[in-house]
């Protein structure tokens, strides 16, 4: 193949008016998510153990969607995830919790809070904000750069997928620059988004400086380990006997974690028995089965709205383009 040929099927990021507002199901709450991006699982998994029904609108991050104006419209920091209920938008997981816990109460819709000013409550909060400081984003883009950890990544994530989202990262960085540089509003928004992820990846290209992150990691997990051991065999989650936020914040990192291939790095072969044992628990809900759809139905579905512009070249870079925009970026 000539050097021509070879430029003209390369991929084109699509233009920012590629994507049209989705028609969407009138009476229902609709989120709108990505199912790899982390705040955007957490969202999921509150839905799913309150037992609430949804729609489910998945944003084409590795396109940028995302970065469209009538995405921009619903939150102007074109981030997922973003909860819409009728008129009403709600951005932010944090947010989107608050909002649904509040709502959908009774026997019908378990709360996932204990009750204010109660020692559970305050132990809730304390977990809730220790996984909030941890840099989820660093975590996962650096451990596809540093090759000397000797992790065992899980499928998807694997192989010439991971080099994919390497390759892809200054990709999505470019379509970021690019709608702060075209979009006439959310510039502000937007050049602060884009100032945290490239402070990021310069974060993550120190293997002096990731090695930093994974320490703060291993240290809240060393503390959760006590807790876990200071409880057992008395109650099975964090703050008691029934599932709660701290457990899903919990349980979502450590999932994060095992997908990323850390699970020998930080409590296999009996470094964190009760961590380990209280994973294998948490793995076990329904919430967590349905978390992840079939991968090939996800792409399938983005495929089938990606822009011509840029299918022509996409090919074997389109899986691990997806991945990185909703895996590396939150």
């Amino acid at each position: 193949m000539s050097s021509d040929q070879a430029k003209e099927i390369e991929a084109v990021p699509p233009s920012l008016q590629d994507f049209k507002a989705p028609v969407l199901p009138d009476n229902k709450l609709v989120l709108f998510f990505h199912p790899y991006n982390f705040y955007s699982q957490k969202v999921l998994l509150v839905l799913y153990e309150k037992k609430i029904d949804f729609f489910p609108y998945v944003v084409d991050l590795c396109n940028g969607e995302q970065y469209s104006s009538w995405f921009l419209n619903l939150n102007p920091k074109g981030d997922v995830p973003v909860l819409q209920d009728g008129a009403f938008i709600v951005p932010n997981s944090t947010h989107i919790i608050n909002y649904v816990e509040s709502k959908f109460r009774g026997a019908k819709h378990p709360a996932l809070k204990p009750a204010q000013n109660s020692k559970d409550y305050d132990q809730m909060l304390l977990y809730e904000q220790a996984v909030g400081r941890l840099p989820v984003g660093a975590l996962s883009l650096g451990s596809f750069i540093h090759d000397d950890l000797k992790l065992v990544p899980k499928a998807p994530f694997i192989g010439p997928v991971r080099q994919s989202c390497l390759k892809n990262n200054e990709k999505v960085l470019d379509l970021l620059r690019r709608s702060v540089e075209e979009l006439a509003s959310n510039k502000a928004a937007l050049k602060n988004k884009l100032d945290i992820q490239v402070r990021r990846r310069d974060l993550v290209s120190s293997r002096e400086d990731f090695q930093r992150v994974l320490d703060a990691v291993r240290h809240f997990l060393l503390y959760v380990e006590q807790e876990l051991s200071a409880k057992a065999p008395r109650s099975e989650w964090l703050t008691g006997d029934e599932l709660t936020l701290a457990d899903i914040s919990l349980g979502l990192l450590l999932h994060r974690l095992y997908q990323l291939g850390f699970e020998n790095h930080y409590w296999a072969f009996g470094k964190l028995p009760q961590v380990e044992a209280y994973f294998l628990r948490f793995r076990q809900r329904e919430s967590y089965h349905r978390l992840q759809p079939s991968n090939f139905a996800i792409l399938r579905e983005m495929w089938m709205r990606t822009p011509g512009n840029y299918k022509l070249g996409a090919g074997a870079g389109f899986l691990g383009m997806a991945m990185f925009a909703a895996f590396a970026h939150k």
